[in-house]
């Protein structure tokens, strides 16, 4: 019996419920994003809380180190140096970005590239969750464009860490494995990107999902680009597209 998919926000609050809201446990309150991931070890970004703009085209001082290889990602993967713990997942960190950061452990400060913009989509589509506490409600500035979407979201994560809406803890997030990708299009000033992932439910029954994750180029960074005021991003069932093979097992 196929499991119906129901995404209700960010990947935090999206992906992990995707499979998981059906049989979960709802009382469970939020739970704060790891901070080490089993078997890989940690590269030294830099911490700082705040933007450093060192010239118009990037946010962060470390973003002047990145790669600005400019070679297209549509049918070809991207080197990855190392998965590394954040958020409730493990994300890509290599010379074209998560060079900064943040105090939740998301990483930002990502290359102006095709590849660049990949690794921020597949960063935020698991460790982007400011509904955990105060220091990840600080990444909706660094991490989300700008306007009425990210307001609404905003307002959605204020009102579960105020306990005046039930969240979801990270153990769906957790079980997720990125398979691969499909770039669906890229321009200087906007990405968008199908996910791939693999997971299992409560029952063991493996599942498969694509999210659809969307980012834009925003004040020297790849950020996401809310789907609606509701939802960071969207997904639903893979529906068996061919994909770029990338992933912390690929």
């Amino acid at each position: 019996m196929l499991l119906i998919l129901v995404v209700v926000g960010l990947a935090a609050w999206g992906i992990r419920a995707f499979f998981f809201d059906n049989n979960a446990d709802d009382s469970a309150a939020p739970t704060s994003p790891s901070s080490q991931a089993p078997g890989a070890a940690e590269p030294t970004p830099s911490t700082t809380t705040g933007p450093s703009v060192v010239e118009a085209d990037t946010a962060w001082d470390c973003q002047a180190d990145l790669s600005d290889d400019d070679t297209s990602v549509a049918d070809s993967a991207p080197v990855v140096e190392e998965w590394v713990a954040a958020g409730y997942n493990v994300v890509p960190f290599s010379e074209f970005g998560g060079c900064q950061k943040q105090p939740s452990t998301l990483r930002v400060g990502y290359s102006h590239t095709e590849a660049g913009a990949l690794m921020a989509a597949a960063t935020y589509s698991v460790a982007l969750d400011p509904s955990v506490s105060e220091e990840a409600a600080q990444d909706l500035e660094a991490a989300v464009a700008t306007g009425t979407n990210r307001d609404l979201l905003g307002e959605r994560a204020q009102r579960i860490r105020d306990g005046l809406e039930q969240g979801s803890d990270g153990s769906a997030t957790a079980r997720l494995t990125l398979l691969g990708y499909i770039q669906n299009s890229y321009r200087e000033d906007a990405a968008s990107y199908q996910l791939i992932y693999s997971t299992t439910d409560t029952s063991g029954l493996e599942q498969t999902l694509a999210a659809q994750v969307d980012v834009v180029w925003e004040d020297g960074d790849w950020k996401l680009d809310p789907a609606s005021g509701t939802e960071f991003i969207t997904g639903g069932q893979y529906q068996g597209q061919p994909y770029i093979a990338w992933g912390p097992r690929s």
